[in-house]
């Protein structure tokens, strides 16, 4: 006989391993997290920016801004506990001109109605006091303190970690493609019997449309439904063993209604990245390259920075993220209490901020959803059980200066690939083949970021510390 678990996470991006975490936080059993791919961190989590928002630029009054700025709050709360790889470095959003004003006041508006407090008008002279390699000609702006730089591959790591330590099962390799619902048991069996649960939980990124047509096809009424409308964003990464950083904060540009445009930031290796474009494509699993974008980039990180071409910075290589992006303006979570069915749609570029505020709102669904709830085993949250997970966590990391970074394995190769194609490299790379090993796993580098930001740092011989 098959096993029933209470509940089935599909997916696991930032979303669903934010899920994971918090279910078994919570001390729910019988958790299982099922992916597609053979690891973690493959999809749309793959490749992101690396930023922690405070929130203060989303959409007032939306499930998106609550929830953004709540798992901000959480993720600092939860850096307090242990060393996460996460840095404050606030972020400048600046007018260049005269009709970029009015925006401006808008966007300040925007911050104080999302609760960003903090945020702070200045002056051309103050911008220029703190970031004195910037282009001469800025009229206004904001600074924004609480904006953060974080490893993006090693903060989903932690909350994978952490959530098995707790109790969670996960299996690769599965592509869930099909299921059905008996409403005389109140169970789901998915694949063809193959998985049979309580509860289902799609968090599926790139694919949640697809995944969201299982319940659908088990409805006797149909119900609207979200489309993944796939927007890739190129980046490239410029490296210097020897030069400061031109730049200490986040700079960002006017946003428009497309996109909040292209951005200039150091990441936590030191590097400095611009990007990213936006780019509607068909295509949910390939993001190549394109060499006409990098020249963009580097046009565009020179218009900001005008000494930037003088300076001893490398182009280290390029990588492409894809965000699943919909048709709608806000987050697509919805609860299905007769299907015994949670979606997470449409978390698009927020997905890693709010991803521990996401775990913690689908697990008060989870609390309305009665009677599935009376049937699901639950022993509720223990300190201890944190705390000790915590501690083995300290264990299966090294904590370095930028906080817990995974202890990597080297070896030889001069390709480096990524699930949404191979990485550009620049002139004179030289590259080695990195794997994470973390516990009784070893993983392959899956976040395009740290490929470049770890085989380059190696190869130089850069200390870890």
């Amino acid at each position: 006989m098959s096993v029933v678990y209470d509940i089935i996470i599909i997916g696991g991006g930032i979303v669903g391993l934010g899920v994971f975490r918090q279910l078994l936080l919570n001390g729910y059993k019988n958790v299982l997290l099922l992916e597609k791919s053979s690891q973690i961190i493959t999809g749309a989590s793959s490749g992101n920016s690396g930023i922690l928002h405070t929130g203060f630029d989303t959409l007032p009054q939306t499930l998106e801004s609550k929830l953004v700025k709540r798992g901000y709050e959480l993720y600092q709360s939860f850096a307090q506990d242990i060393p996460l790889p996460i840095k404050k470095i606030g972020a400048y959003i600046i007018a260049w001109k005269s009709e970029e004003l009015e925006i401006l006041k808008q966007i300040l508006d925007t911050a104080h109605e999302n609760d960003v407090t903090d945020i702070e008008e200045i002056s051309p002279t103050v911008l220029y006091k703190r970031q004195p390699h910037l282009r001469a000609d800025a009229l206004h702006a904001l600074y924004i303190p609480g904006e953060c730089i974080v490893d993006p591959l090693t903060l989903p790591l932690i909350l994978y970690i952490q959530g098995k330590l707790l109790g969670g099962q996960v299996q690769m390799n599965v592509d869930v493609t099909n299921g059905k619902y008996d409403s005389e048991t109140n169970y789901w069996t998915l694949n063809d019997g193959q998985f049979k649960t309580r509860l289902v939980i799609n968090c599926a990124g790139l694919y949640g449309d697809y995944v969201e047509q299982i319940r659908i096809s088990q409805q006797t009424l149909s119900t609207s439904i979200f489309t993944i409308q796939p927007r890739m964003g190129q980046f490239s990464v410029y490296s210097s063993l020897t030069t400061p950083l031109p730049i200490e904060s986040i700079i960002l540009p006017i946003p428009t209604k497309f996109t909040k445009g292209i951005i200039a930031y150091p990441n936590l290796f030191n590097q400095i990245i611009i990007g990213p474009t936006a780019e509607t494509q068909q295509d949910r699993s390939q993001a190549p390259v394109k060499s006409n974008i990098n020249n963009i980039l580097y046009n565009r990180i020179v218009e900001l920075i005008p000494t930037f071409s003088t300076l001893n910075y490398q182009y280290v290589g390029s990588y492409t993220g894809i965000r699943p992006a919909t048709e709608y303006a806000d987050y697509q979570i919805q609860s299905y209490n007769d299907l015994q069915w949670i979606c997470c749609g449409g978390i698009r570029s927020t997905g890693l901020t709010s991803s521990l505020a996401i775990g913690e709102y689908i697990s008060d669904k989870i609390n309305e959803m009665t009677p599935i709830k009376r049937e699901l085993v639950c022993e509720g949250y223990s300190s201890e059980r944190y705390n000790q997970s915590l501690e083995e966590l300290k264990s299966m990391f090294t904590i370095t200066s930028s906080g817990l970074q995974p202890k990597l394995i080297k070896n030889e190769s001069n390709v480096l690939r990524t699930l949404t194609g191979d990485i550009k490299l620049g002139e004179n790379i030289k590259i080695v083949n990195l794997k994470i090993n973390c516990g009784d796993e070893v993983f392959d580098i899956s976040h395009s970021l740290l490929k470049l930001a770890w085989t380059t740092k190696h190869s130089e011989g850069a200390d870890d510390s």
